[in-house]
This record gives C-alpha cells, sequence and structure tokens, in this order.
C-alpha cells in the first residue's frame, strides 16, 4: 500500500540533489520507498534522476536494518560487530527508460560499509500508478569492478577469435522471448552488466509504503 504521508528518510540528501531544472528534461524518475523483504528487517530507499541533453544526474541513499557484515564470510575474524544498519549513497550517471520502468546506474561514493564504496549499483523500478492493488516494483544489484588483463583464446589455436564474437540467445519455441545478448569481454567496463528491461525480475516486496514515479 502506497502512503504519501511517508516521512522522508534522508531529506537532506534529496535537497542536494533538487537542483532546478529547465522543462526540456527529457526524462525522469524518483521515488521514496519503505518495504520489507524475507528477513523482515525494514528497507529504505530515496532516488532521483534525471535524464537531459543525453546527460544522467542524480543519486540514491538505501538503508537496511538488518545487520549485515562488512566482509564476505561473516565467520571471518576481522568481520567483528557488524554495523546496525546498512547505509550506502550512489551517484548516477546513466538511465534508461522504458514506458514505465526505469534503469538507473551509478558508482557507492559512501557507504556504513567500506566493501561497498567503489561498486557499481543498479536500479531497476516500475511506476505502477497509484493503485494500492499493483504497488510499485524494484529491484538492485551491486557489482564489483574487473580489471580484465588478458583476451581468453585456444592455447591450441593462434586463430582463434571466438572472444570477439557476440550473439544473443533466444529461446526458438516462443515468439515472445526477448533473449539474452553474450557478453562483451572486450568492452571497457563501466557498470553493472545492462540487459532489456522486459528483462529483469522485481524483489518480493512486502509491505511496500512511498511512491515510485517514472516519466519518459
Amino acid at each position: 500500500m502506497k502512503s504519501p504521508g511517508s516521512c522522508s528518510l534522508l531529506a537532506l540528501f534529496l535537497l542536494g540533489l533538487a537542483t532546478s531544472q529547465p522543462a526540456t528534461a527529457q526524462s525522469f524518475a524518483t521515488g521514496l520507498y519503505q518495504f520489507l523483504l524475507e528477513d523482515g528487517e525494514v528497507k529504505s530507499l530515496e532516488f532521483e534522476a534525471r535524464t537531459e541533453r543525453e546527460v544522467t544526474t542524480g543519486g540514491m541513499a538505501y538503508v537496511d536494518q538488518a545487520n549485515i557484515p562488512d566482509v564476505d564470510d561473516s565467520e571471518d575474524p576481522r568481520a567483528g560487530d557488524a554495523p546496525p544498519e546498512l547505509y550506502v549513497k550512489a551517484d548516477f550517471d546513466t538511465m534508461v527508460v522504458e514506458k514505465n520502468r526505469a534503469l538507473m546506474g551509478g558508482k557507492v561514493i559512501d557507504s556504513t560499509h567500506k566493501t561497498f564504496i567503489g561498486q557499481w549499483v543498479q536500479l531497476v523500478v516500475e511506476d505502477n500508478g497509484r493503485d494500492p492493488r499493483v504497488p510499485d516494483q524494484l529491484t538492485w544489484a551491486f557489482c564489483q569492478p574487473q580489471n580484465r588483463t588478458w583476451v581468453p583464446s585456444d592455447a591450441d589455436w593462434k586463430d582463434d577469435d571466438g572472444a570477439y564474437l557476440s550473439w544473443w540467445a533466444t529461446d526458438a519455441e516462443r515468439k515472445d522471448d526477448v533473449g539474452i545478448p553474450s557478453v562483451n569481454l572486450l568492452a571497457e567496463e563501466k557498470s553493472c552488466p545492462v540487459f532489456s528491461l522486459a528483462l529483469y525480475s522485481f524483489a518480493e516486496i512486502q509491505k511496500p509504503e512511498g511512491d515510485i514515479v517514472v516519466e519518459p
């Protein structure tokens, strides 16, 4: 259920983003959302992104009240006590909008967990209007930049150019299958892998409050 009266999680953060924009802006997405996942802990998200003249600006602030350790292995002796909550702040530099969905990408610039700082973040949202029976949806991912210093090849075949090929995998028995592109191993990575917005599945959120707005 959406609650227009939801209190602002990080009002100062959004105030910094709320600079005046000319009426010629091409598209924007914004939201203030609070929800639960299977762990029962409250998650809160505020974001705003705007694309004008092919330049995207904006950012997001995410807070998770679950006690998440700042290491991959929670049993690691270096883990210590988990911070009381996970806070992540990121700047956006890319956005793609298709109908009522928006995909935003950028880099984490601040976090209570040092391991998140410098990672890429990808946020995908869906604006379903104000019908409480059809809540807005979202999903997100954090990706670690990879430093590729080699090109995979077949050592027994000096003319192997497989890494330079590309393809699109689809289900031949389904005409509505949009397919999945191959990964370009030679391209410079600048974000999490980006797919067609129709391919993304959303998190199974519970007790959503707030609103997401997407304007193409």
